[in-house]
């Protein structure tokens, strides 16, 4: 499905010309991050403070870069965030939409800049006058976007950061994530690599189909990357 979608969106923005010159670049990916959750969320004026359980999250891509000018790469993230707490599993997964330029790229040094449509299709556990039930919200938050990688001369290791961030009035989500990677496999066909590091989300939603949060997300990552 999402190679479909970054195609269809290329093509739409390229004019067939191009798009048959045109050598594109591929990465796919996924990480199991081992994340702290913590925080509280209402529902309407009812409180919930769920001491959420520790536990695994998912998140795997696709992007594609290209060389034709003014028209941005694009990468699509999919965030799988499910935590049991207070009166179930409640659920603040995401699809991350992200359009972006690299400003500065070579064997080195790369710095990418854009913007990410965080859209968020999640559910809440909620009990109010002894009724146990569900809150379903929606909402698409945009944000900046910004990444950076520096490699290690004369070695296969490279350190790497991104983040997407938006602060307006009451509402605050924040996803940032820093970390290490080491180039397994380099060669014509196909790069392979692996990485690991440190991942921090803040999620506070305000007043989103009466859903209020201020949850976090934290701990260490373990992922791969295939580039062809």
């Amino acid at each position: 499905m999402y190679k479909r979608t970054l195609v269809l969106a290329v093509a739409l923005a390229a004019p067939g010309s191009v798009l048959a010159d045109t050598v594109f670049g591929v990465y796919a990916g996924g990480q199991i991050w081992n994340a702290d959750n913590e925080g509280q969320y209402a529902v309407g004026s009812n409180l919930i403070e769920p001491n959420f359980e520790n536990d695994n999250h998912s998140s795997y891509y696709i992007a594609l870069e290209h060389p034709v000018p003014l028209i941005p790469n694009i990468k699509i993230r999919e965030n799988s965030i499910e935590v049991n707490g207070g009166y179930g599993e409640n659920d603040f997964s995401h699809r991350d939409y992200i359009l972006y330029y690299e400003i500065f790229d070579n064997d080195l040094v790369s710095f990418d800049i854009g913007i990410n449509a965080m859209d968020f299709d999640g559910t809440l556990r909620t009990e109010i006058s002894n009724t146990f039930g569900r809150q379903d919200f929606s909402v698409v938050v945009p944000t900046a976007y910004v990444a950076a990688r520096v490699g290690v001369p004369a070695t296969d290791w490279t350190f790497f950061a991104d983040a997407s961030a938006l602060s307006v009035k009451d509402s605050k989500v924040q996803d940032a994530q820093i970390g290490v990677e080491y180039r397994l496999v380099e060669n014509l066909a196909v790069d392979i690599n692996l990485n690991a590091g440190y991942r921090h989300s803040v999620v506070e939603l305000d007043d989103v189909d009466e859903i209020y949060s201020d949850v976090t997300f934290k701990g260490p990552f373990f992922g791969v990357e295939v580039h062809f």
